[in-house]
């Protein structure tokens, strides 16, 4: 048997972008590291994979000792179903150079099934290429498929006491969906072998498929050519109209013409770029400092969202509150002052968060937070969670003013946000010096990340290095609300 061309995975790369596929099977030392948040996403995959084979158990792995021998996983497989295996995880096939590693294939009374892992809640077109092609290399191997499924998460499984493996994951017949892809991936397969045996790179220009269904790991080869200040350079604006923009010539922020058919928010951003001076809206502005009451409160949540609920009560991708900053002055002209709250790991942090916040919180007038929605949407998750504090945290409620707002609904614009509200852009341009780009912890994606990995460390030091790490974050971001304040403050007057 030949070495594969083609797997699932560049399969569908192949799909997404022909270049791609030619410079992963071609010059794969080229490939952007991935990130952190992309590093979880792959470990969590691999870990909801292993866990729903308890859905099956009893199996047989077919994976090798040596991971990437996949001619000896393919034989395995054949052995194992030669030998009246009944349940195989991991088992792989190959057709016309195609490899396919499904993650269980199951005999019930004579027939075989397929089912495909995902670690989401919903199932997308992706997901259905990726079975699709999955069900043309096995049938086409000789194995009859009586159906193939996508297993996903159950939104709607709540954990109440030990994790119920049979109620935390749906299985979803695709079989309809699979055999009208059979002829478009009888079609594609050998295109894109041809494409991966190719002694010429495709000549592919950057576009919208550098981001969908995926970001590209080639982004670095690929862009390395755009100019600095380029339209690509305008947060916010649909990629769509970024290429549209580009494709027609106009490359560069400077270039786009004053008429254009580009939303007002842009065109904000265009006019202050071009000025290099503010836009504000001081009436508007000036109304909402007026909103200030003291005690003032700056407050800023970090929560994470396992993917298979790990605490009583809680749902998969739960948002779940770990940590707190706030930074408050009891009147104006006052002392800045500092509180904080880190969970402990390895336990439900959730009734612990909201007792120290409702002390923490005494006496507040006025709560400033950077998007509101975040801290409404974990405040009535606890609400249900714990009703006995529904009036406490109705209170907190009701005194929530969101800071965000005067950059979003652009009250307030500094040319140096690129028509950005995030608060990692607003940040730098208002306040130099000050940002993000330092921390070990740079991000709410990161923070998620750094303490679910904390749940599990056994190394005292390193978790407190995470700790440290984690309190430093958040503590920035009630501080950098604190000077974008002092910000604002000035063009009031």
């Amino acid at each position: 048997m030949e070495k594969h061309l083609l797997s699932k995975s560049t399969f569908l790369r192949g799909l997404q972008c022909k270049k791609s596929l030619y410079m992963y099977k071609n010059f794969i030392q080229m490939r952007d590291q991935p990130s952190a948040e992309q590093q979880a996403i792959f470990s969590r995959g691999n870990n909801v994979g292993v866990l729903a084979q308890k859905l099956f158990p009893g199996g047989v792995d077919a994976t090798p000792a040596k991971r990437s021998d996949n001619l000896l996983a393919v034989q395995k497989t054949k052995d194992l179903i030669d030998s009246g295996a009944e349940v195989i995880y991991e088992a792989a096939f190959q057709y016309d150079q195609v490899l396919a590693i499904l993650d269980i294939l199951v005999k019930k009374e004579g027939k075989w099934y397929a089912y495909e892992v995902k670690s989401s809640v919903k199932i997308s077109n992706t997901y259905l290429l990726d079975a699709s092609l999955q069900y043309w290399v096995i049938t086409n191997s000789g194995i009859a498929l009586e159906d193939i499924s996508l297993v996903t998460l159950n939104s709607k499984y709540v954990r109440k006491g030990e994790l119920n493996i049979q109620d935390l994951f749906a299985k979803t017949s695709v079989l309809k969906d699979v055999l009208k892809n059979q002829v478009f991936i009888s079609e594609k397969a050998p295109e894109l072998k041809t494409v991966a045996l190719s002694a010429a790179m495709p000549d592919m220009a950057i576009g919208e498929q550098c981001f969908s269904p995926y970001g590209c790991d080639f982004m670095g080869t690929c862009w390395k050519n755009v100019p600095k200040g380029s339209v690509f350079e305008i947060s916010g604006l649909p990629k769509a109209e970024q290429f549209a923009l580009y494709s027609s010539g106009i490359r560069l922020i400077d270039e786009i013409p004053a008429k254009n058919a580009l939303d007002k928010n842009v065109n904000i951003h265009l006019k202050s770029l071009k000025a290099d001076e503010v836009y504000l809206e001081k009436e508007r502005l000036t109304d909402f400092i007026s909103k200030l009451r003291y005690p003032l409160y700056f407050m800023d949540f970090e929560t994470f969202m396992p993917a298979v609920p790990i605490y009583e009560g809680t749902k998969p991708y739960q948002h779940i509150p770990f940590q707190y900053s706030i930074h408050y002055y009891e009147k104006e002209g006052g002392e800045l002052r500092h509180v904080d709250f880190l969970a402990e790991h390895g336990k439900d942090p959730r009734r612990a968060f909201l007792k120290n916040l409702l002390e923490h919180l005494k006496g507040a007038e006025v709560i400033l937070v950077y998007d509101a929605l975040m801290e409404r949407n974990v405040l009535n998750g606890l609400k249900k969670d714990f009703p006995e504090f529904l009036g406490n945290i109705d209170l907190i409620l009701s005194k929530l003013l969101d800071l965000m707002q005067v950059f979003q609904e652009r009250i307030f614009y500094h040319p140096l946000m690129k028509n950005s509200h995030s608060i990692k852009n607003v940040l730098p341009a208002l306040v130099p010096g000050l940002g993000y780009e330092n921390l070990s912890i740079s991000s709410g994606s990161i923070a998620m990340i750094a303490f679910e990995k904390l749940q599990n460390e056994q190394d005292m030091f390193k978790a407190l290095e995470i700790r440290e790490q984690l309190i430093e974050y958040c503590k920035l971001d009630t501080f950098a609300m604190v000077k974008l304040l002092e910000v604002l403050k000035v063009y009031c007057v």
